[in-house]
């Protein structure tokens, strides 16, 4: 019988992409400039973005900078700046800085600090015109909640592609990219499954999924877990990583819980549920390896168990989304 795949023969796999690609991205240096005058609690923001998982761990100090409006300001390697408005119309010294940042090309968020924002979440209106097309949100630099919702994820979206180097460098950032990473592996598991036709039954073998796509789905869920590794802060050395990340979870443990589920379903077996163990597998090892670099907690297997059948709940209707937009992009509605 062929041997189920574990996570580490997924990082074997790695060596046809390029590493040290990823490595080096999540690496390059990292320069946030946080930039306001008086009054805008600059200094609370900077406090509150180098606060969260691992944060007193990660080995390196990042570049964060706090400036005025006025002097000298060396942005020419800035790899964002968030500029922060006060509560007063007058912004044209805000305003004159916004035209450098963007006559120098940088990343720029120009973020209202508000400390009377309230409490249920309801939307502030701001004048926003003369910021061009800059993220631009309201958030109060005192309220952790308040900054998750609205800064953290307009700072990933100023800075596309390089999520990992943000939660690298800004610990409050990295509970939200990894559960990007796991999101878009799932995403790209469970499109994948039902562009192959996942779990060729092959009754004689008793093995219900097909080992080359689970080989493909392995090796996509190590680069995850790489990549959460990178983004908490750890060793970007992977020779040193893989094994830790190996222990923690094994693939081949959520495949077999795959192979009892599914045949269960026979005949009753359809694309639904291959894409949903597809997502489950996936969604497991990424919450693992996200616990283990947050917290140095090793799930245990009726734990993993659990939370692998919490899972395929979200398959399920992860999978009839996939369908459904499948369905959209081949049969467009007249008029679409």
């Amino acid at each position: 019988m062929p041997k189920w795949p574990d996570l580490a023969s997924g990082f074997k796999l790695l060596r046809e992409v390029d590493l040290n690609a990823i490595r080096r991205r999540a690496e390059s240096p990292f320069y946030l400039a946080v930039l306001g005058g008086e009054g805008v609690n600059k200094s609370l923001l900077i406090s509150q973005l180098l606060t969260g998982p691992r944060a007193q761990e990660s080995g390196f100090i990042p570049r964060v900078y706090e400036y005025g409006l006025d002097g000298e300001m060396p942005l020419g390697t800035c790899t964002l700046a968030i500029l922060m408005v006060g509560g007063s119309d007058d912004c044209a010294r805000e305003r004159d800085v916004f035209k450098q940042l963007r006559r120098d090309n940088i990343p720029v968020i120009v973020c209202y600090s508000r400390s009377d924002l309230p409490q249920d979440g309801k939307v502030v209106s701001i004048n926003a015109q003369g910021w061009q097309d800059a993220e631009t949100v309201v958030a109060n630099p005192g309220d952790r909640q308040s900054l998750t919702r609205m800064l953290a994820p307009a700072m990933l979206r100023a800075c596309p592609g390089r999520e990992v180097q943000l939660a690298r460098n800004l610990p409050m950032l990295r509970e939200a990219v990894c559960h990007k990473l796991i999101d878009d592996a799932c995403l790209v598991n469970s499109t994948y499954s039902l562009a192959t036709g996942l779990a060729e039954i092959n009754v004689f073998l008793d093995l219900p999924l097909n080992m080359a796509d689970i080989v493909i789905l392995t090796k996509n869920q190590a680069i995850m877990a790489y990549k959460i590794s990178l983004a908490m802060g750890l060793t970007g050395d992977w020779k040193e990583t893989v094994p830790k990340m190996t222990a923690v979870v094994g693939s081949a443990f959520l495949w077999r819980q795959a192979a009892r589920l599914l045949v269960g379903l026979i005949p009753a077996y359809g694309v639904v549920p291959k894409i949903a163990v597809a997502y489950a597998g996936t969604y497991t090892v990424g919450q693992a390896i996200y616990q283990w670099c947050a917290k140095g907690e090793k799930l245990k297997t009726e734990n993993l168990r659990a939370l692998y059948l919490t899972a395929l709940k979200r398959g399920r209707e992860a999978a009839q989304a996939v369908i459904a937009r499948r369905k959209a992009l081949r049969h467009p509605q007249p008029g679409a």
